[in-house]
């Protein structure tokens, strides 16, 4: 029986006559309960997400800059020796802020938005890190090596996740949909570049480049429209789905 954002899947009495566990799913998951009810959670939830301010505004607005500026020199604008300057802004506010805003978003229960922006937070310092070893000679910036090879991997990692998270998205809005997506088919891209190296034309590394761009855009909007949309308190700025305020 569904109520809300809960849907209780099981109900059984155990040898004593007490009721067994109870498997409810939430937003933030499941819980196996044998007191608490659909309504009683729904109200947990409802306090949680009125208690703590929503982090995806900032989260996206960290994502979307660190995924431009990186982007940038990866498109081919710049030449590739300028990818060390993208450091502060990758390593602090799409790193580390990005992951904080995650750790908000699991505390109000929403385990898309945590896993999202923590995931992408996580590996934009992972990214950061990769770019100052380089910078430092530590290891090889030549597409190609060994050492970029390691990096493709990750990237080809990362666009899984992308994906996922974008089929994921579906049952949120449009919005979200388009920000996976773009930045799933940019994250493969950049690593088929960077693993194959010169074998591969540079043009499949700057579209690479471009869908970033183009996911670093669409976050923006959506952060806009989320600041604006809660600000106003109605939906100023539509994101193509039945939930305009939150990001799940």
């Amino acid at each position: 029986m569904s109520q809300g954002n809960v849907t209780r899947t099981t109900e059984a009495m155990g040898h004593d006559g007490a009721h067994a566990p109870v498997r409810l799913w939430t937003k933030g998951g499941p819980v196996d309960t044998r007191y608490l009810v659909p309504d009683e959670i729904s109200l947990i939830e409802e306090r949680h997400e009125a208690s703590i301010g929503e982090p995806a505004s900032m989260a996206l607005l960290g994502f979307a800059t660190g995924t431009f500026i990186i982007a940038w020199p990866l498109s081919g604008f710049v030449g590739t020796s300028a990818l060390p300057a993208t450091v502060p802004s990758v390593l602090v506010f799409a790193g580390i802020a990005q992951f904080i805003g995650g750790l908000i978003a699991f505390r109000r229960e929403n385990q898309f938005a945590g896993t999202a922006f923590g995931v992408f937070g996580a590996n934009n310092v992972v990214v950061a890190t990769f770019l100052l070893m380089q910078a430092t000679g530590m290891i090889a910036a030549t597409p190609g090596s060994g050492a970029m090879r390691m990096l493709a991997l990750e990237l080809f990692c990362f666009g899984y996740i992308a994906l996922m998270l974008g089929i994921v998205a579906v049952r949120l809005n449009g919005a979200f949909v388009a920000i996976l997506l773009t930045l799933a088919a940019g994250f493969t891209l950049s690593g088929v570049q960077d693993y194959y190296g010169s074998s591969m034309p540079s043009l499949v590394g700057h579209i690479g480049g471009y869908c970033l761009i183009a996911s670093a855009a669409l976050a923006a909007y959506t952060a806009s429209a989320m600041v604006i949309n809660s600000t106003w308190q109605r939906p100023v700025l539509p994101l193509l789905g039945p939930r305009h305020q939150t990001a799940a």
